[in-house]
């Protein structure tokens, strides 16, 4: 029997102990998944499932445990016998942001192998942009984000790691599961964003293969938590909107000064006789008379959040108004919105989705254009012309015989001016998730999700121009109603198998799945003349009487993508990481021939501090993390069918003695079945460290991002009668340097944290495979034409034309200018004249002498946060910072004479000596200083932007309880309080296309707000 007992305690000491627990966080009581549990000293462990569940079998008696997770204070524990041993963990300064969500799941942030940032929620919340994407601009480093113009509801520019293509260099949004467009985004509000994770380098986008080239932009929004009561919050604010800069512009007395000068120096004589001169009474602030004051600006969103054991749920309902700066009632933005997030979880199998319920009402001018509507008509109308003559009719420069063709009275213009777009959207995602480890134990860790999302809008546009006469150049003699219907319609249906295992120290997790996407338009349009009612109001087409003028039109397009994934993650002791995807994609706009394309990726990781020869520096190293990734991406912005000639039906021919007229078909293009994937290439180095307690971090990346095969429209001769197919012909590299840091500090009752991060981005153009090897784009001022530009050894779009030497002062500078036959270079200039530089010796001023003159994309980005709390006071303030680009300056119509200048030229050439910048006034330029592209167009466009500041009070929990709220704050927030630059124009933010982005024709400048705001939470 004694041989017995002692066999059987040392069978039981052979086995081990078993233990078993939960694990929750000390801040919120949730369970913290991902947490290693391993024995001190082994290899022996394991992590906490999603519910922070773990269970550790043959742990030896009287081993040490350790709870290790990055941003909690890691404990241990001693255990002598088995049993449950639910552990609570400590937050170590709060890292920010362990978990992230990766493509097709979440990950936590110290086995991220690639270079993925991740802004959280209340971050956003702290601008009051209407667009989400805005909110990012500055957050997070390699990510330049630019806004198109300050009209509410206009499009922003985003650029991840550089412009990549010739085309759309847009990333990818992935909102809730849903692929989209970054125009797409306009229906979130920022109070429901969870977080915004940003994939950056090739390894972490090549899950989303085709579309991934430009960067993957991944939205989440609120979700409910099971077991925790309804609160009802309340957000809004009302604020007011005014321009920060106006430009100088001559006033009536300076201009007749000016242009009779000018006038005279054409040979012309004076354009005002003293009499004219003595008539003109006016002196009219054209910017005064555009410029809204005091536009307002109103935000409101009420939200509900809670759960039972087996639901959680979040609903919100959001309305956000805006007017313009520019154009009193005829440019604003108006949404309401209504969004629903719910989930249930029914023993292994988990039901949920979200459905959002949108209407955008829209009504704009334009917003950086010399010939619409716009405040390049304010910065050219002459300051003797008044808005209205006495009788109140419409002044207008024709009155004064000055004849300046598309311009004339915009506040005339603006009151003809009736467009409105409606655009209602339904967007949704419904899943289902099987845990087949609640099923039976030998398939834990086995997860199937399904999913199936979508999106239909309606997009209504209606427009109505009336019967009015305001000069030669502005009339019309009928009223007509016009009318469109936009139907978009998408729908993604994915399907998802996860398997995660945990072997001893080993964690492996594997994931495979398909996606079927397709997406879909249809358009309708109709107009008629003469209205009963001759108003906007009643500008229906049955309100139109003549039969003969009636017109319509319509058609429909379709995309489709299939793919199939898989990715694999590995991890040994939380130390050693790899993980490697791969992707097939197959898209309609490619041919049978290369339909389909294959983007792989492999990314690994070092967490290095954890190694035993670095325990030295546990005290100063918390984390120290070594990354790097290789990985390929695709893109196919290219339009439907682009490998194809599609039909088209707008031809007329003539057949027979009588000529009599068919409606004839013809292929659009030319075809090109061999047309075949745009494919980025980018490697990436990176180090994450977290030092003093965790209070600071660190985030350092290298990349080199090549794009080849770029989709390019291929030269043509004109005889072949059809368009130029589509080619693969081009390739770009982008390298750069990214940097975050960040502090987080507590002394006392006072919070700090200081978050800076910055960017550095070079771009080098490596091949164009066309005739001239090079692409252009842009315009300038009237005649100017291929401002940007692209060649090998050039970075991607930037500005090209002459350079300047100065002004030619006087008649023997200009007859010294020579070539070496000693003809003169410029033979029709005379003193005043701009001198231009013959970069090809060639003995003319020609496009052959242009040159790189500057760029439109920043050389340096980046953003500084920081935050203070202290006795319920909160303080933000947010700078944001792009140096290094150049702006073209193309304000002016110089192809109108009698068009105001600004206050600049009272610096003008009068004289030897003058001036040595700008040239003569004239009328008859024919040293064509003007219309020249050349750099005295180009100015700096560097800037640093106080992008936000914002005070606020949080009532002490004594008073909130006494009145029954959970919390109360009251805040004054200001945005663009203050832009430090060198640029004249209004603004030096000027957003675009690849081949239109900085150039500066009028652009609605973004706006300074003053705001107070309120949160309230039941």
């Amino acid at each position: 029997m004694t041989l017995l007992f002692i066999a059987f305690t040392l069978g039981l000491n052979a086995q081990g102990l078993q233990i078993k627990g939960v694990v929750t966080s000390a801040d919120d009581g949730q369970p913290v998944p991902g947490l290693s549990v391993f024995v001190k000293g082994t290899t022996t462990g394991t992590m906490t499932d999603i519910n922070g569940y773990y269970s550790l079998d043959n742990v030896p008696v009287n081993s040490t445990i350790v709870f290790s997770f990055v941003g909690m204070k890691t404990r241990e524990i001693v255990v002598t016998e088995s049993a449950t041993y639910d552990i609570v963990m400590a937050s170590d300064m709060e890292l920010i942001d362990e978990i992230v969500v990766v493509g097709y799941g979440t990950q936590k942030k110290s086995l991220v192998t690639g270079a993925i940032a991740k802004v959280d929620g209340d971050d956003l919340r702290k601008s009051a942009d209407m667009r989400v994407t805005q909110a990012l601009q500055g957050k997070t480093a390699g990510v330049v984000i630019t806004a198109n113009s300050g009209q509410p509801g206009s499009q922003i520019s985003v650029r991840i790691r550089g412009a990549g293509t010739n085309g759309d260099a847009e990333p990818l949004y992935i909102i809730d599961g849903l692929p989209m467009s970054g125009a797409g985004t306009d229906f979130l509000n920022a109070a429901d964003i969870e977080s915004i994770e940003v994939l950056k380098d090739a390894a972490s986008a090549a899950i989303y293969g085709a579309r991934g080239a430009n960067g993957v932009v991944l939205i989440t929004t609120k979700t409910g938590r099971t077991d925790t009561r309804l609160t009802v919050s309340y957000d809004g604010y009302y604020g007011f909107q005014n321009p920060w800069k106006k430009i100088p512009m001559l006033n009536a007395k300076e201009y007749i000064m000016l242009t009779n000068e000018a006038s005279i120096n054409g040979g012309l004589g004076p354009k005002f006789t003293p009499s004219q001169i003595e008539s003109f009474t006016a002196d009219t602030d054209w910017q005064d008379e555009m410029f809204y004051y005091n536009a307002p600006k109103q935000n409101h969103s009420l939200s509900f959040m809670g759960g039972s054991d087996k639901l959680e749920y979040s609903s919100s309902i959001n309305y956000f108004s805006q007017d313009g700066i520019v154009a009193k009632g005829k440019s604003n933005f108006e949404k309401i919105g209504y969004r629903l997030n719910a989930a249930g979880t029914f023993g292994f199998f988990k039901l949920g989705g979200n459905v959002n319920l949108v209407g955008i009402t829209t009504r704009g001018i334009a917003t950086n254009d010399r010939f619409g509507l716009g405040l390049n008509q304010a910065l050219n109308m002459p300051p003797i012309v008044p808005v209205m003559f006495s009788d109140g009719s419409w002044a207008t420069p024709e009155a004064y015989g000055i004849g300046l063709q598309e311009i004339t009275n915009p506040v005339a213009m603006i009151s003809y001016n009736n467009s409105k777009t409606r655009t209602y959207k339904l967007i949704g995602n419904l899943y289902g998730e099987f845990d087949f480890g609640e099923v039976a134990r030998a398939l834990e860790g086995l997860v199937f999700r399904t999913s199936f999302g979508g999106e239909y809008a309606i997009v209504n546009n209606d427009s109505y121009t009336p019967e009015y006469y305001l000069d030669a150049m502005h009339f019309s003699i009928i009223d007509r109603a016009n009318k469109s219907i936009d139907i978009w319609s998408r729908w993604n249906f994915e399907n998802v198998l996860t398997y995660t295992k945990s072997f001893g120290v080993n964690n492996l997790t594997l994931m495979a799945g398909t996606t079927a996407f397709k997406d879909m338009y249809e358009n309708l349009w109709g107009s008629k003349n003469d209205l009963i009612f001759d108003d906007f109001e009643h500008s229906y087409l049955d309100n139109a009487t003549d039969p003969e003028s009636a017109n319509a039109g319509g058609g429909y397009s379709e995309h489709t993508v299939a793919s199939l994934f898989a990715r694999v993650n590995y991890d040994l002791m939380d130390r050693y990481m790899l993980t490697a995807t791969i992707r097939r994609d197959g898209s309609s706009r490619f041919g049978d021939e290369n339909k389909y394309g294959y983007f792989p990726s492999a990314s690994i990781g070092w967490v290095i501090s954890r190694e035993d020869f670095m325990s030295g520096l546990s005290n100063v190293i918390d984390m120290l993390k070594l990354r790097a990734s290789w990985g390929q991406n695709g893109n196919e912005s290219i339009g439907d069918f682009g490998y194809t000639s599609v039909i088209g039906n707008q031809n007329i021919y003539y057949f027979g003695d009588s000529k009599t007229q068919y409606n004839g078909t013809q292929p659009t293009r030319i075809a090109n079945p061999s047309l075949r994937w745009e494919t980025s290439e980018q490697t990436n180095f990176g180090i994450d460290l977290s030092t003093l307690n965790s209070s600071v971090t660190v985030t350092l990346d290298y990349y080199i991002k090549k794009t080849k095969d770029w989709l390019v429209t291929a030269p043509v001769p004109m005889l072949v009668g059809n368009s130029a197919p589509i080619i693969n012909g081009g390739s770009v590299q982008n390298s750069g340097i990214e940097a975050e840091i960040s502090y987080r500090k507590q002394l006392g009752d006072l919070y700090f944290s200081a978050s800076v991060n910055g960017a550095f981005n070079k771009s080098e153009v490596l091949d164009i495979q066309n005739t001239g090897k090079t692409l252009a784009g842009g315009d300038g001022g009237f005649g100017q034409s291929g401002v940007i530009y692209a060649a090998i050894g050039t970075p991607m779009g930037v500005f090209h034309g002459v350079k300047t030497a100065g002004i030619f002062q006087t008649q023997e500078e200009v007859n010294s200018y020579v070539s070496s036959t000693g003809a003169k270079i410029q033979p029709n200039a005379q003193p005043g004249d701009i001198k231009f530089v013959d970069e090809n010796r060639d003995g003319t001023i020609s496009d052959a002498d242009r040159v790189v003159i500057g760029s439109p994309f920043p050389d340096f980005t980046g953003g500084l946060n920081l935050n203070a709390e202290m006795y319920g006071f909160d303080f933000n303030m947010f700078l944001y910072a792009a140096l290094g680009q150049e702006i073209y300056s193309a304000t002016r119509r110089y192809d109108m004479n009698g068009a105001n200048y600004s206050a600049e030229w009272l610096n003008r050439w009068t004289g030897e000596g003058t001036s040595d910048f700008y040239p003569r006034v004239t009328f008859v330029d024919n040293n064509l200083n003007s219309k020249t592209v050349s750099d005295f167009y180009i100015q700096d466009g560097s800037f640093v932007r106080l992008r936000n500041i914002t005070l606020g009070y949080t009532l002490p929990k004594s008073i909130t309880d006494a009145i029954s709220l959970s919390k109360l704050r009251l805040y004054v927030s200001a945005e663009n309080l203050y832009t430090f630059t060198k640029y004249t124009g209004y603004d030096p933010e000027i957003g675009g296309g690849v081949f239109d982005n900085g150039i500066d024709r009028g652009i609605y400048p973004q706006p300074r707000t003053i705001m107070t705001g309120i949160s309230v939470t039941f």
